[in-house]
């Protein structure tokens, strides 16, 4: 899986007045994506004070909206219910692992 840019950091380089080139150079990023930072930032009008305040990842959505997929296809654990679990007698992690297996088989 490819790597994602990361705006956030290429927008706060930008806001310190590094180039395109400078920062793909340092930070050891393709300049073509860095440019495309620039580019979709001009056209949207995003300023690096746009982004302090957020995550990595909000940036990113900000940037590349229809990139957003989540990670896994598979179910996401019920955390509380295997905490849950496990004190009874009898429940392994290994039997709600098992569990977990099988309802990601079913779904899929």
């Amino acid at each position: 899986m490819a790597r994602k840019i990361q705006v956030k950091l290429v927008m706060q380089l930008r806001h310190s007045s590094l180039s395109r080139s400078e920062i793909a150079r340092t930070h050891h990023m393709p300049k073509k994506s860095v440019c495309e930072v620039f580019s979709i930032a001009e056209d949207r009008k995003i300023s690096y004070d746009d982004l302090s305040d957020k995550t990595n990842e909000e940036c990113y959505r900000m940037f590349y909206p229809d990139r957003h997929q989540e990670d896994t296809v598979y179910e996401v654990p019920d955390y509380a219910y295997v905490h849950g679990e496990l004190p009874k007698t009898g429940v392994s992690l290994k039997l709600l692992w098992n569990e977990y297996q099988d309802l990601c088989t079913s779904h899929g």
